[in-house]
């Protein structure tokens, strides 16, 4: 019994070792979608196994790791299929009791003529149900002379999402989505010559259809203000390139999604704050910016381009104490791999 314990956490540990090793070196990419559904097979081998080898010593440590990793990858398999099976649907369900108010301009539209993709729409016209029609929606507020200061608020839910370039308007987002929409508020504070822009989805279900997102933000914001901007995104695919903008503060709080997020050199200081939870993170900061990092999470993977590590958890450039601008980062995660580049 007690060499079987020991066979049971043992290959437990190396296996999920090695797969995060291969991970982490960007040699293994698993598309656990399809593997999970056949947690089983492990249950037909431990099967097999006691058949063949009866009593013999080991034996059992082996058939007991087995049985442990096939009821952990149908546990995650059911998790993930969440309520519905049926044609491979998953639903995430979203609940939001606020009640805030729209300001600006948005529209909502049936027919995807915007969309640009025809091999998307051709997809989603043979695939989708009737009802799973996309909904796409444009939400913009028009740039005011006073406004100096902005924040930006992303709740996502999960979906894909994107967010560069300039636009002559205070922000402008065009989305595409089934079954719930996105909802845009906006207001602005003339006292403080300030606005305050929020982005996120409405009540209901948000649904992957054959392994692929069925929700899609694409965000410009002005490159005039000083922003502070704060995303949320629970799962999905996160695209944010905020090199041309005066970034002031930027928080960032991801549940299992896969980010790309690029600083400028727009301003003195800049403090970033992310939390993630298994989620693979790229960090892209200007060679010229001195860059210090605080790291929290004892299993992240982390590739540190350019930073060198001054003490437990903290990370720094060579040029930070003498960079005219700098990036503080605050990285707190679970099970993640972070990578920094400098470009």
């Amino acid at each position: 019994m007690k060499n079987s314990r020991g066979i049971v956490w043992g290959g437990l540990l190396i296996i999920f070792g090695v797969i995060w090793l291969l991970r982490s070196m960007n040699l293994l990419n698993i598309d656990w979608d399809l593997v999970l559904p056949y947690w089983p097979v492990l249950l037909i081998i431990a099967g097999a196994i006691l058949i063949a080898a009866g009593r013999e010593r080991g034996s059992g440590g082996i058939v007991a790791l087995l049985i442990t990793l096939a009821v952990f990858g149908g546990v995650v398999n059911k998790t993930h299929q969440a309520f519905d099976d049926h044609d491979n649907n998953w639903h995430f369900g979203w609940d939001d009791d606020d009640d805030d108010h729209e300001y600006g301009y948005h529209h909502y539209d049936d027919n995807n003529d915007d969309d640009g993709d025809e091999k998307d729409e051709d997809y989603r016209r043979e695939h989708w149900k009737e009802g799973d029609r996309p909904i796409n929606g444009t939400y913009n507020y028009e740039m005011e002379d006073f406004i100096q200061k902005a924040n930006f608020n992303l709740e996502g839910g999960a979906g894909s999402f994107s967010l560069n370039g300039n636009t002559a308007k205070l922000f402008e987002a065009a989305t595409t989505s089934t079954v719930v929409g996105f909802r845009s508020n906006t207001s602005v504070n003339k006292v403080n010559n300030s606005a305050s822009v929020t982005l996120k989805m409405e009540e209901g279900n948000v649904k992957i259809k054959n392994g692929e997102i069925s929700n899609r933000a694409k965000i410009q914001l002005n490159e005039k203000p000083v922003w502070n901007i704060d995303l949320g995104i629970g799962a999905g695919k996160g695209d944010f390139d905020f090199s041309n903008y005066k970034v002031e503060k930027l928080k960032v709080s991801t549940g299992v999604a896969d980010m790309d997020i690029r600083l400028g050199d727009k301003m003195p200081a800049a403090n970033v704050d992310i939390e993630a939870g298994v989620a693979s993170v790229t960090l892209e900061i200007p060679e010229s910016v001195g860059c210090e990092m605080r790291m929290d999470g004892a299993l992240n993977a982390k590739n540190m381009d350019g930073l060198s590590k001054i003490g437990d958890g903290l990370y720094r450039t060579a040029n930070f104490d003498t960079a005219t601008k700098k990036v503080i980062v605050h990285y707190e995660g679970g099970l993640t791999s972070i990578n920094i580049k400098r470009y």
